[in-house]
């Protein structure tokens, strides 16, 4: 296979584009570089499908890097672009396959890539405690700029004392709705949360709220069979309005998962989502270099 493709070459490995493999190989090529990552996420071909169209992953810009002597997969990286802002995401080397600076040699090409579609800055996010990838992107030259958790939620309805306020009133919103609160969201979200996503992911969901004393907000989420994610609001800063908008949604929802990523570590609706009985799963570190 590797002698009809054009690869990029390396003395000691080379980088074929992603886009020479289908989903299910790439899949297994990517699951080998989690199996003793801080959190692995294994994928199968259907789940990196969707996350390829979701978060505009360019397979031709994204690469496997293969030993140029037994031609085996060493590690991979993808490649996001939306215009000229570029994304670097679902990097991993295969453990047993190690010390061969697959890391660098991937990241180098990805920056390379980037560049060739005019990208100025490319950004990224890393587990926190994973110290080896850190070091390496720094080394390369990027730069923190916020600290962003992930946050889950076992399914059940909110605790006791955690009632919508009487009176209040619910309304389910359209197509149009949606796409109206999406277009004036308050916030500033990562890659993975921007409005471009949600809506590549579909199934978004969204409630409007209004309450006896007049105050009014809303609410969009993703919801699949199991999981509630990807949740967007009215308001970056009111705690108590945040706080019955997600008690409406768990009442609405009891038996589903739910599963927020990266919100921003200093965001003050934090205490909202605590509240109502999220905790803690990991953080990650966003960062970004400037080419």
């Amino acid at each position: 296979m590797l002698d009809s493709l054009t690869p990029i070459e390396h003395p000691l490995q080379i980088a074929v584009p992603c886009s020479a493999y289908d989903y299910v190989t790439l899949a297994e090529i990517y699951n080998q570089g989690r199996i003793d990552y801080i959190v692995p996420m294994p994928m199968n071909a259907r789940r990196l499908e969707e996350y390829v169209r979701a978060y505009d992953v360019d397979l031709a810009a994204s690469l496997v890097a293969v030993d140029s002597g037994d031609n085996i997969p060493n590690g991979l990286g993808m490649l996001s672009m939306r215009g000229q802002r570029s994304w670097i995401t679902r990097l991993g080397v295969n453990p047993e396959r190690r010390r061969r600076k697959t890391g660098a040699f991937l990241m180098h090409h990805l920056l390379e890539q980037a560049q060739m579609r005019q990208a100025p800055q490319i950004q990224l996010e890393v587990i926190q405690d994973n110290a080896p990838a850190y070091q390496l992107f720094r080394k390369i030259g990027f730069q923190e700029t916020r600290r962003l958790l992930i946050i889950r939620r076992a399914p059940g309805k909110p605790g006791t004392g955690l009632l919508l306020p009487p009176e209040t009133e619910l309304k389910p919103m359209d197509e149009a709705r949606l796409a109206d609160c999406l277009a004036q969201r308050p916030d500033s979200p990562s890659w993975i949360e921007e409005t471009a996503s949600l809506v590549n992911a579909g199934n978004l969901h969204g409630l409007d709220v209004r309450l006896a004393d007049g105050r009014a907000g809303w609410i969009i989420f993703q919801r699949s069979a199991f999981v509630l994610t990807h949740f967007v609001f009215s308001t970056n800063d009111d705690y108590e309005l945040v706080s019955i908008l997600l008690t409406a949604v768990h009442h609405e929802n009891p038996n589903h998962d739910t599963r927020v990523e990266n919100v921003p570590a200093d965001s003050p609706l934090l205490r909202a989502y605590f509240g109502v009985g999220y905790v803690e799963a990991f953080a990650r570190i966003e960062m970004l270099l400037h080419l």
